[in-house]
């Protein structure tokens, strides 16, 4: 799964999302939960079965400014 393309609108479990490299982030004021992985910010809607939804991704330099 190392390779794997993560699409928007689809669901993937935490373990799938940690295991491309992506790396949890804690923010403020900011219900999703926030992963970063080189300059990308992958924003997930944590859904109630254990999923996470990538709903935007983006610069990390826009998130953070």
């Amino acid at each position: 799964m190392n390779n794997y393309t993560l699409e928007i609108n689809h669901t993937y479990s935490e373990n799938q999302v940690e295991s491309i490299g992506l790396i949890p982030k804690k923010a403020e004021k900011i219900s999703s939960r926030i992963f970063i992985k080189n300059d990308k910010v992958y924003f997930f809607e944590d859904l109630k079965n254990n999923k996470l939804r990538l709903f935007s991704i983006i610069n990390e330099r826009s998130f953070f400014l």
